[in-house]
């Protein structure tokens, strides 16, 4: 496959779905060896001058690749347009989750310590409740964010194929932009907004979700908490965002730099876990005595899923890449 066809491909692959790419892009590229075999003829040593001029002959009468993906793609794009759609899903796929898990932790925590004589089965019904809630106010923010991200970007599919027109298609309009480094960077920024909102918890009130009367308004984070602990959460934080101006500036998921996001991930993690398990980390109003082991085991294993999902998005990133 020459670089030609490899860019045509890629400009066509990167507005499916990520598990269908690999297939697609196989079937493409066997078509267009194909046709240009076929154009070739009985030729028996081509100039390279001349194949490439039929390769390029091929592109253009295959047409725009963005029209091209949309008949291997099994759902319209509107909303969404082609060039976001891929971090769209991933969006959805890799917030959803942990906005979930931690709206239901922290709401049967606050059921908790709202009412200590509630059962667990008492607090689960609220708890889904606010989750659902969450999730659907997250999966609103995130499809209006990047839709309108969109459309200031490039105007989407639709307005590309109406600046080109009435003229037709050519190679000279293809995207040479790598799809991969273009994906990587918009994961890495995305990655440094959460990890910036992570470094804000100590600050949050606790009246930004309505149980301020608990504490008078103060942190969900115990006052009294070691300056040493909040020290090494922040440098934590610190090293993660590192690992993705890395991944930012270089465009590039190298195994190595996700070896070392993993170790970190991993690390923060245990010095959590400890944290958690070794002193009231949030504010003494906001937790009951008699609950108080379960509420540090459900944190401390939302915190290991959240890690452990991180690490599986990683691998798929990475994987993904290679192909």
């Amino acid at each position: 496959m020459s670089a030609l066809t490899e860019i045509y491909v890629d400009n066509v692959t990167r507005h499916l779905p990520e598990d269908s790419r690999p297939d697609i892009a196989a079937e493409i590229t066997a078509t267009i060896d194909d046709m240009v075999d076929a154009r070739l003829g009985e030729d028996v040593d081509p100039s390279p001058n001349h194949t490439a001029a039929v390769e390029r002959e091929v592109l253009e009468e295959l047409g725009d690749p963005v029209a091209l993906s949309r008949e291997y793609s099994n759902s319209p794009q509107h909303l969404i347009g082609p060039n976001s759609y891929s971090l769209y899903i991933w969006a959805l796929r890799w917030v959803l989750p942990i906005v979930g898990l931690i709206s239901l932790v922290a709401s049967i925590i606050v059921t908790f310590a709202t009412d200590p004589k509630t059962e667990l089965g008492a607090a689960i019904g609220p708890a889904v409740g606010n989750t659902v809630n969450a999730l659907l106010t997250t999966f609103a923010v995130i499809t209006i964010i990047i839709a309108l991200g969109d459309r200031k970007r490039d105007g989407g599919a639709s307005e590309s194929l109406r600046k080109r027109q009435p003229t037709t298609w050519s190679i000279d309009d293809l995207d040479r932009r790598d799809s991969h480094s273009k994906q990587i960077r918009a994961e890495a920024a995305l990655g440094l907004v959460f990890i910036v909102a992570l470094a804000t918890i100590p600050f949050i009130p606790t009246t930004l979700l309505y149980v301020g009367h608990l504490n008078e308004g103060g942190t969900f984070i115990n006052p009294d908490l070691g300056a040493d602990w909040l020290v090494g959460y922040w440098v934590f934080l610190a090293l993660m965002a590192v690992v993705e101006i890395i991944k930012f500036t270089t465009a590039s998921a190298k195994p190595t730099v996700a070896l070392i996001g993993g170790i970190i991930d991993v690390a923060m993690a245990v010095f959590l876990t400890i944290a958690l398990l070794t002193q009231p980390v949030l504010h003494p109003e906001l937790t009951n005595t008699a609950n108080a082991d379960i509420q540090q085991i459900i944190t401390v294993i939302a915190i290991w899923i959240i890690v452990i999902w991180d690490q599986v998005s990683t691998w798929r990133i990475y994987r993904r890449n290679r192909r």
